[in-house]
């Protein structure tokens, strides 16, 4: 027993060795067998054996001669990206898009089905053949399998509880995965990897929390607390598109009336403009079919009318900020989705509200922006825990991000 505990203690330390001189060499994208043993604080000849192991596995290789004073040349060491790869697969009302994404999430590979039919054995058997394909092209070993869809998510097991735009209820996806491909597999909802893309890949801010509120047709907020998804008891946390704002206020589909939805999201705020553009002395008037493009020019310009629209959705958006806030004290809350182009004018108007609806210094040590994540977005998010788990990498940092530093 105690030799297997020796083995056991023993395995340990050195893939916590690994993962920490990877993690090291990723950060700081170059850097020397020297450089690493004075951060890591491990001895020289550790350091020595581990990187030779990482550049057996093909996850490390020497790229050159670094800058010196005195004495030998460093030979500077550096991730190889496309040595790892993770098999993502975003599931929309419109189309499934997959990808092959490295450990810098770059997407190597990209394949695209329209969704004709919503049926549930149809769209997985379409996931199927999506990740076939991919599976077939990538030359590099698979880490996993990263999906994201809408949907009402156990993400422990990888449960797809309720997603009713693809017909699945109570579907074991992540098991069926795992069994089917023999890989490790991550499910988790749109709101929630549009979250984790931006924790993992964003620009840097000193805390391990943030909510991002995608606001498109519907409205929800993924949730990272401490670097990890936050799902809830009952896996629904950050379903807000449905937290009552105004009393007695419009229908909502769920049941209930004056939802968030009901006021606040793209669709809500396209309708309105386009009320207004039913006069001819607006900017709007003419435009066939209307977009939240559209909106935010006509608001940048100064449209008054476009302007009142942008700025109500923002207040009653501040709501469910300010309840995030005062519960979770999140300094960091972004909002995305179709609503994206309307800029700082509805960011401005939600963190105003903000200040009257919660305390002054939690208002005012959050930061709330209002961003674009791209379409690549999804697919990172969702490739972003295999990434992380299997190689121990903590905060994802594209190549570009380490280039511009």
């Amino acid at each position: 027993m105690d030799h297997l505990l020796e083995k056991a203690t023993r395995q340990h330390t050195k893939d916590h060795n690994s993962r920490l001189v990877l993690r090291t060499i990723y950060e700081y994208g170059e850097i020397s067998r020297a450089a690493l043993a004075r951060l890591t604080q491990l001895t020289r000849t550790t350091v020595s054996d581990v990187v030779g192991d990482l550049i057996a596995r093909g996850l490390v290789e020497e790229v050159g001669h670094g800058a010196t004073g005195v004495g030998r040349t460093p030979m500077l060491l550096s991730v190889v990206d496309d040595s790892r790869l993770v098999v993502a697969v975003s599931v929309t009302n419109d189309e499934i898009h997959g990808a092959l994404v490295n450990l810098r999430g770059g997407l190597r590979q990209q394949a695209r089905m329209t969704l004709t039919d919503h049926g549930g054995a149809a769209v997985l058997a379409m996931i199927y053949a999506m990740i076939d394909a991919l599976a077939r092209a990538a030359e590099q070993p698979l880490l996993g399998i990263g999906i994201t869809t809408p949907g009402l998510i156990d993400p422990a097991t990888g449960t797809v509880l309720r997603a009713i735009n693809v017909g699945w209820e109570d579907l074991p996806l992540g098991a069926l995965l795992q069994e089917r491909y023999g890989l490790p597999a991550s499910i988790a909802n749109d709101s929630q990897t549009l979250a984790l893309a931006r924790y993992m890949f964003g620009e840097p801010v000193d805390t391990p929390n943030l909510v991002l509120i995608k606001v498109g047709q519907g409205i929800g907020a993924g949730i990272v607390l401490g670097g990890h998804l936050f799902a809830g008891d009952g896996y629904g946390a950050g379903e807000i598109g449905h937290m009552v704002v105004v009393d007695d206020g419009p229908p909502c589909k769920c049941g209930n009336r004056g939802c968030l939805e009901t006021v606040a999201s793209s669709a809500v705020i396209l309708r309105q403009a386009r009320a207004l553009a039913a006069d001819p002395a607006s900017p709007l008037h003419g435009i066939a079919a209307l977009t939240i493009d559209d909106v935010a020019r006509a608001a940048r310009d100064g449209d008054a009318g476009v302007r009142a629209i942008v700025e109500a959705a923002g207040r009653y958006l501040a709501i469910a900020v300010a309840n995030i806030v005062s519960v979770l004290n999140v300094r960091q809350i972004v909002i995305s989705g179709r609503v994206a182009p309307l800029g700082d004018l509805l960011g401005a108007a939600v963190r105003d509200e903000l200040g009257r609806r919660t305390l002054p210094a939690l208002a005012k040590g959050t930061l709330v922006e209002v961003v674009a994540m791209g379409p690549d977005a999804p697919l990172v998010g969702a490739a972003a825990p295999l990434l992380t788990y299997d190689l121990g990498l903590a905060r994802l940092q594209r190549r570009a991000d380490i280039d511009d530093a």
